[in-house]
């Protein structure tokens, strides 16, 4: 054999064991970061961030009468959320949080202003509701302090957190809530039952560089009817399905929604920031 064949087939081999190495190499790095995510570090970057400071969440879609295994779309449902987070010397965070939900109509996408309830037939008026801003404690092992009361309305509550699903480069992580609002003048508590499904990347949760990583959400809530509705004691519930996305600057929140709250609600848009110190609003659901 020659010095050049021997080469070649030698050089072959080595480059075969190099590429398997090569290959090992990257599967056992990908498993290591893994088996090392700190699931608390995880957790506020994916859903908050780890350091003090401003957060936005969008979403939006259809909220859906359900009388029976009917589900009618209603209106849809465009929610902005300004949250600021303070880390506490405890190791644990507080969360100031102010959401304005907008009403808009099925077909055009304009702010409602007048909503035909079609389970009476009654036409009514749709108000600007904003919920907050209301702050919520978090321990330093992310579990939150359930509280005991929003917008003068006493509540009762449950939360889940489930550990994260991590498949390759995806990471998603699923968070339950249950909570039933005493609200005055109610004869029953207003229900309300959440399940929002976050998603994030591997590669940019355990990003040391990165404090709030980029991250989206699908979100699912069944409620009592809303009192503004007038449906009395007529059986049926609320649901919505809506989907969205964490950014990090009011601006980079979608520019028609930000167009309409403007409409709606012209001085709260002019000083979005400042409503985080605003006094609370009453629950009115």
């Amino acid at each position: 054999m020659s010095v050049d064949r021997r080469q070649l087939i030698t050089g072959a081999v080595a480059g075969m064991f190099a590429a398997g190495a090569a290959r090992a190499a990257t599967v056992a790095a990908k498993a290591s970061a893994t088996a090392h995510i700190d699931p608390t570090t995880m957790f506020r970057k994916l859903r908050f961030r780890t350091d003090d400071g401003l957060l936005f969440w969008w979403l939006q879609g259809p909220k859906i009468g359900q009388i029976g295994a009917t589900l009618p779309p209603l209106y849809t449902n465009s929610v902005g959320t300004i949250q600021r987070i303070r880390h506490r010397e405890d190791g644990g965070f507080d969360l100031t949080s102010f959401e304005m939900a907008l009403s808009l109509d099925l077909e055009t996408g304009e702010p409602l202003e007048s909503w035909r309830n079609p389970y009476t037939g009654e036409t009514l008026p749709v108000r600007f509701r904003p919920l907050g801003p209301s702050v919520a404690q978090f321990r330093a092992d992310n579990s939150r302090v359930l509280p005991t009361e929003i917008g003068g309305a006493r509540m009762e509550s449950s939360t889940m957190t489930h550990p994260p699903i991590v498949v390759a480069d995806d990471v998603f992580q699923r968070d339950e809530s249950v909570a039933r609002v005493f609200t005055p003048g109610r004869k029953t508590p207003f229900e309300v039952n959440d399940i929002a499904v976050y998603h994030g990347s591997l590669a940019n949760l355990t990003d040391t560089a990165v404090t709030s990583a980029e991250a989206v959400v699908f979100f699912a809530e069944v409620t009592g009817w809303q009192r503004w509705m007038n449906m009395g004691d007529r059986p049926g519930n609320l649901t919505s399905r809506l989907t969205g996305r964490k950014v990090h600057r009011y601006e980079d929140l979608p520019a028609t929604w930000r167009a309409q709250l403007a409409r709606v609600a012209p001085q709260l848009a002019a000083d979005p920031i400042g409503a985080l110190d605003r006094t609370e609003a009453r629950f009115d659901r």
